[in-house]
């Protein structure tokens, strides 16, 4: 018996000292991780801090705050929100945990918040009239004492009917872990049912089966992801009866992306899709589409080109929105004036910039852009297209646009291959915009030796790397690449 209470004391003991320990370390494991998240949004205008933290023995509050920083962002959220956004975690000390599941770790923080205690008093009060049971948003996060988390959130199932327009939507369910440092880790996100129809028809839209998986296996400079995001919906429906051309469209979609580094200075992202058709009547204009898969692949970019293009586009998006600010709150047609110059001197700045960056973007004889397209019809006629543009060239992106430009056109036979994939089957032409003079067109391509036709298809591979150009086997560097290189250089044809 001795021994028995002697090993309970000492259970007792260790279990006492390791949730004392880590009761006064998880402020300081808190606060680091915001951190992190903080240097991943520092241009995104959103920034995390902890408002207030209480601790006792076996466990803390922790309010955090979301603060806007982002001025148009503010413009928009302020009159609906309350701002900074405060949100209430209550955190278990470990090794064990009890409440809302028992469980093992460092510690578990849980949260329940009603969405409309985040919206000002006339916010919630229209928000009220149409979500009349509210919106609950439950999460619960387990940090192990690798600083690995695993969490989960969901809402409650979401109702709201607007003059006779009905929204529904499944509990939406997320989970995920990630390494609480680097941010790394896998997140999943999951709706069975989204509807918005019409009160007493079957008019509307539905989605079923939504999911959607994200895994970052790194972020460069806490700005790039690296890593695979999946989409896929298993059906998405829309009824009209009083538009003949959506009384009946069906679809399933899913989409693959994928970041990954190829070296210390390059990435590569690969971007594919598929759109099956399912049992969707399309209107009389249009062929029976069976499916369309789109890709686009980009090869070798510079990373630190990257970043520069990023960090510029962002500049521009935010200094316009600082502008139609101005215009919105100021009607005085003199101000409007100097306001409309701003906005044509941004402009030419900002491009400038973005131009600038393909100087590292771009790596010569390394960085290639494929996009590709292939449609199948329900008779089994297939059409595809395929554009792969690389970088040859040495160029610097410097000066003026106009300067840029010029310098462009005269280096492009240098600047750049191309490999080009076109097969149109010619039942589908008909289908297609202005068909008769497009149809025009390849015949006369197929006399002059620029399109073959084959089993019914017209096909067009060309070839141009290194000043040899080549077009369905015909090398054409000798006879059609000189008119090519006297239009570039300003000459004509």
């Amino acid at each position: 018996m001795k021994k028995i209470v002697g090993s309970l004391v000492a259970a007792i003991a260790l279990w006492s000292g390791t949730t004392a320990y880590v009761g006064s370390q998880m402020k300081e494991n808190i606060e680091q991780h915001f951190n992190n998240i903080n240097k991943v949004y520092a241009d995104k205008g959103i920034q995390y801090k902890i408002d207030s933290y209480k601790k006792t023995f076996f466990e803390s509050t922790a309010k955090i705050e979301l603060e806007v920083t982002d001025p148009s962002i503010l413009a928009l959220m302020q009159k609906s929100i309350k701002l900074p956004l405060v949100m209430e975690y209550h955190i278990e000390h470990g090794p064990i945990f009890f409440k809302n599941g028992i469980g093992f770790g460092a510690a578990k923080a849980h949260q329940e918040i009603l969405l409309s205690s985040l919206l000002t008093d006339e916010a919630k009060t229209e928000f009220l009239k149409l979500f009349k049971d509210d919106i609950t948003i439950t999460s619960d996060m387990i940090i192990s004492f690798l600083k690995n988390a695993s969490y989960t959130a969901s809402t409650n199932e979401i109702k709201f009917n607007n003059e006779g327009k009905i929204f529904a939507m499944t509990p939406l369910h997320m989970n995920g872990e990630m390494d609480i440092d680097t941010l790394k880790g896998k997140n999943d996100l999951k709706i069975a049912s989204l509807e918005f129809k019409e009160e007493g028809t079957n008019n509307g839209l539905t989605v079923k089966n939504l999911l959607m998986n994200v895994d970052i296996d790194e972020f460069i400079e806490q700005k790039l992801m690296m890593g695979t995001i999946d989409l896929s919906i298993e059906k998405l429906s829309i009824e009209d009866d009083t538009n003949p051309k959506l009384k009946n469209i069906n679809i399933a979609t899913n989409m693959h992306m994928t970041s990954k580094k190829d070296s210390p200075t390059t990435f590569s992202t690969k971007l594919d899709g598929n759109i099956d058709f399912q049992n969707t009547k399309l209107p009389p204009e249009l062929p029976d589409l069976k499916n369309i898969f789109l890709k686009m692949d980009m090869q070798k970019l510079g990373i630190k080109g990257w970043l520069k293009f990023q960090e510029a586009s962002q500049e521009m998006q935010k200094k316009q929105s600082e502008l139609f600010a101005k215009m919105r709150s100021n009607s005085n047609p003199e101000d409007m004036q100097k306001v409309m110059e701003e906005f044509g001197t941004l402009q030419e700045e900002m491009i400038g910039k973005i131009i600038n960056s393909l100087n590292t973007l771009l790596v010569k004889d390394e960085t290639l852009i494929n996009y590709g397209l292939n449609i199948e019809t329900k008779d089994s006629k297939k059409s595809n297209a395929s554009i792969e543009i690389g970088y040859t060239g040495d160029m610097k992106f410097e000066g003026s646009l106009q300067e840029i430009a010029l310098k462009a056109q005269q280096k492009a036979l240098d600047m750049i291959s191309l490999n080009v994939d076109l097969g149109l089957d010619s039942t589908h032409i008909k289908n297609l915009p202005n068909a008769e003079v497009l149809k025009q067109q390849i015949q006369m391509g197929v006399a002059q030796g620029f399109v073959k036709e084959e089993n019914g298809k017209y096909l067009l591979k060309g070839y141009y790397k290194h000043q040899e150009l080549i077009v369905n086997d015909n090398n054409l560097t000798a006879t059609v690449l000189p008119l090519l290189m006297m239009a570039t250089q300003g000459g004509g044809i």
